[in-house]
């Protein structure tokens, strides 16, 4: 799910109704529900960029080191490496690789995304005690 989605389908739900208090009680269950499965969703997507980004790097980092198969660098569709790049210098290289960075962003934006759900998810549990608020509120206010 893209994250502008994320945030159009936050902005239904973030409507708390308290003109009804027993309703708004009723209704959290179902949206922790509703955003504990999307935030289960996008980990499983996280970890499986985060596994693809760890597989792509390693053999980036192998071919970078000039360690990698040639069989398996003519299968990537990579040359030979004929660099002789020193180790300390790899992680410069492969952090400016052009197969590893779109991989990298993929998972900086999983890592954003699941971030906002964790947010809403609180949001969503402290409903109760905005609730619990409003109904002392309306005691106090009517002499109660």
């Amino acid at each position: 799910m893209k994250l502008d989605a994320l945030h159009d389908l936050w902005a239904q739900d973030q409507d708390l109704d308290l003109s009804q208090p027993d309703k708004a009680l009723r209704s959290i269950p179902l949206l922790h529900s509703k955003w504990w499965r999307i935030y289960t969703d996008e980990r499983q997507r996280h970890m499986l960029a985060k596994q693809e980004l760890a597989a792509l790097r390693h053999k980036k980092f192998e071919w970078y080191l000039g360690r990698l198969d040639p069989a398996e660098c003519k299968a990537l569709g990579w040359p030979l490496q004929h660099l002789r790049i020193v180790r300390q210098e790899v992680e410069t290289y492969l952090a400016n690789d052009e197969d590893l960075i779109p991989l990298f962003a993929k998972v900086d934006l999983a890592e954003a995304k699941l971030k906002f759900i964790e947010d809403v998810i609180k949001h969503i549990n402290g409903r109760s005690f905005q609730v619990n608020t409003y109904v002392n509120w309306l005691k106090f206010s009517q002499g109660s």
